[in-house]
């Protein structure tokens, strides 16, 4: 987390001093509204974490910035009307990890996430934490594993469906600590949690946002997070990696992408303004306060992220045999 923060703060001063070399590289652009397409509904983290900068960015750009929600098919179809568009830097999607994760498990998808797309910056990431009920017998990540070595195929984890950022991240778990456990897949996050509270499910991994206060009503209890270090808000939950587990390691996060043949003077503009919106101070409270962290990234730092991301999920779904078919 510290090292997050230190990049943070040097990009807040490289952005502030480069970026007005980068906005007259594009003369012309914007000249109309730019739309930052949200892949999932309104209301989501993906959406409200997307508005959090959308006034702040339209100032720095001179055009507005509008959040156009385009949901469905996990994401796909938002992602397919961004790769689409007409490669001017007017559309920019909200990519996420889940689009990666659904192009490692998915051989007809309609688009190609690394050849459709051009990574403009990456904005936040979303601590991911292993949930219980609240009265569930397990207290700690020890005696879970314990008794997922020892009772192989009792327990089971749900998630919001094959491919996503909590079946993977489940699947992480699995080979670290070599339990068996069985996945159930749910559509959405909502319904995930309703089970977990019915007991219809053992556990799952989400983001803290989406259960935060429902842990402090007692109502369901972190185990531990998946982060590389304690997360702040919950000093008391260990991480999987100082529990013997550094393989389980992942965390959520959401990002920018442009068509690609995007022109550079556009997408450069684009970082520019994105870096400015990201690391200004009303955002980054306004990020804080909705439990995710600021993880500015730029554009040449941002496209070997994504490549990265990609090759290591990659190898997951192959060695764990997920797909869909």
């Amino acid at each position: 987390m510290r090292l997050r923060a230190l990049w943070t703060g040097m990009l807040i001063i490289a952005v502030t001093m480069g970026g007005g070399a980068a906005f007259a590289g594009a003369p012309g652009f914007p000249d109309k509204p730019v739309n930052l397409v949200v892949a999932f509904a309104a209301g989501g983290p993906t959406d409200v974490v997307t508005r959090a900068l959308a006034d702040k960015l339209g100032e720095r750009l001179g055009q507005p910035a509008v959040v156009l929600n385009k949901p469905g098919s996990g994401g796909l179809v938002g992602a397919e009307f961004v790769a689409k568009s007409k490669a001017d830097g007017h559309h920019v999607l909200v990519l996420s990890l889940s689009h990666l994760l659904r192009q490692a498990i998915d051989p007809k998808m309609p688009i190609d996430v690394l050849k459709d797309l051009e990574p403009i910056s990456l904005y936040v990431s979303q601590p991911l934490v292993i949930v219980v009920k609240g009265d569930s017998r397990f207290k700690t990540i020890e005696e879970m594993v314990d008794f997922g070595l020892k009772n192989p195929g009792r327990l089971s984890f749900g998630s919001a469906g094959i491919g996503t950022t909590g079946h993977f991240s489940g699947e992480l778990i699995k080979v670290a600590t070599k339990m068996k456990f069985k996945h159930v897949p749910f559509q959405g996050d909502a319904p995930t949690i309703t089970a977990l509270m019915g007991g219809h499910i053992d556990l799952l991994v989400t983001g803290t946002p989406a259960v935060a206060g429902k842990v402090a009503a007692g109502e369901l209890r972190l185990l531990a997070t998946l982060e590389e270090a304690r997360l702040p808000e919950f000093k008391d939950v260990p991480t999987m990696k100082e529990k013997g587990y550094p393989e389980a390691f992942m965390y959520s996060w959401f990002g920018f992408a442009a068509p690609a043949g995007t022109p550079k003077e556009v997408t450069a503009k684009l970082d520019a303004s994105f870096g400015a919106a990201i690391t200004n101070p009303a955002t980054l409270e306004t990020v804080k306060k909705m439990g995710f962290n600021v993880l500015y990234r730029p554009q040449a730092d941002f496209g070997r992220f994504v490549r990265n991301e990609f090759e290591r999920f990659n190898r997951v779904a192959k060695d764990e045999g997920i797909s869909i078919q």
